[in-house]
């Protein structure tokens, strides 16, 4: 008699270590590709790399990561062959229709990449594969006590699932500003995930996670310690971060969907499965109402975000990016700890009080800085005109 689950971290582990492979000969393949077609990432005042750097990073991750999935799921189902185990018999019409999304929403970000697409198009193509993920059957059906809300129609339930999906794809896509943030912080996130499926023994969805980090460890590595002069640095681009934003979003609803079958042993769902996204998820939602207080388009690019505050105080990249995921694992185990103790409600509120309140520190730092710098610019100029009087 197998052990299911010695089987499923074993999938799950293979998963990972496939991908990385792949990942670690595949990368500097594209690295030459890019380089030899000029394939570079456009420079302007809101990007703060020097150099010509590839953009094309997340080419590498839908080949690696499919790749590793069907190898260790084609590996198991051979080694355990008869055995009776429901939780290695994934829903084929979910899982199906998530891969078609999945694949659509990387071929565009692989079309941005290449020659550009426009925004209305990218939105058209990322609520497509969201609702190609409702029709299966999948959506969000439960709020688990939040604003005092439990059980959703679906009438409700669906619109919603395919505006978070989107609005998560969205928010990853736009923190991937500054070196590793958005592959460190999409690696705290799956991580997570990933732990929390094998426990509830939906393995495949496991091996997608680990299989996901297992791409991004090597990106991660030529992405922040990278040569720009040796030509060993790239960006993921859209083709990487739709791709990270569209997995990240799907597991994260994925596992607050409600089921009588499926039970729930780590507190609240809704809370374990936000918290690793809320850094984020929260910036976007600033950035946004400062567009629409300014009258600013609100796709219009610029440099609001909660990387920018910090180079804007005076913060190396490197420093920026190891703040943002201290932010963002305190924050998650924060509310992992309080969601024991009070309503998720609560917790929430208390999470945005707290972005607030920090983004009101930051940006305080940012305006002193700026008087300082102005103040010291005044007495230059002041004492050159003294000097050129006399």
């Amino acid at each position: 008699m197998y052990n299911s689950l010695v089987i499923s971290h074993l999938c799950a582990l293979l998963s990972l270590v496939v991908s990385m492979i792949l990942a670690i000969l595949v990368i500097p393949k594209i690295l030459v590709i890019a380089i030899k077609h000029s394939l570079y990432d456009e420079q302007n005042d809101r990007k703060t790399h020097t150099g010509a750097v590839p953009r094309i990073g997340g080419v590498s991750f839908i080949p690696c990561i499919l790749f590793a999935m069907m190898f260790s799921f084609g590996v198991f189902y051979r080694l355990i062959d008869g055995f009776e185990y429901d939780g290695f018999y994934p829903n084929h019409s979910e899982f199906s229709l998530f891969l078609c999304g999945l694949l659509l929403i990387y071929l565009g970000g692989v079309k941005d990449d290449l020659i550009g697409l426009r925004y209305r198009h990218k939105f058209t193509i990322q609520i497509i594969s969201s609702v190609l993920v409702v029709i299966s059957g999948f959506h969000i059906n439960n709020f688990y006590g939040f604003l005092g809300i439990h059980e959703i129609t679906p009438w409700i339930g669906m619109p919603l699932t395919v505006f978070i999906m989107v609005f998560i794809i969205n928010a990853i896509n736009l923190i991937d500003g500054i070196d590793g943030l958005a592959s460190s912080i999409s690696i705290f996130a799956l991580c997570i995930y990933g732990t929390l499926f094998l426990l509830h023994g939906i393995w495949y969805y496991a091996a997608l996670a680990f299989g996901t980090i297992g791409v991004l460890v090597p990106f991660f590595y030529y992405n922040v310690f990278g040569n720009v002069k040796k030509g060993r640095k790239l960006f993921m681009g859209d083709s990487g971060s739709l791709t990270l934003g569209f997995i990240l979003g799907f597991l994260a609803i994925r596992y607050t969907c409600y089921k009588p079958d499926f039970i729930m042993s780590i507190g609240n769902a809704l809370v374990v499965a936000v918290s690793p996204l809320l850094i984020p998820m929260l910036d976007v939602i600033r950035v946004v109402l400062i567009r629409i207080k300014k009258r600013k388009h609100l796709f219009m690019a610029d440099r609001r975000h909660i990387h920018h505050k910090l180079q804007d105080m005076g913060m190396r990249k490197s420093s920026a990016l190891i703040l943002i995921l201290s932010m963002s694992s305190v924050l998650c185990i924060m509310n992992i700890i309080l969601m024991r103790y009070i309503n998720c409600t609560y917790i929430f509120l208390t999470n945005i009080l707290l972005w607030v309140f920090v983004n009101k520190y930051f940006s305080h730092i940012v305006e002193k800085r700026k008087r300082l710098k102005h103040n010291v610019n005044y007495a230059e100029i002041a004492r050159s005109k003294e000097k050129n009087e006399i």
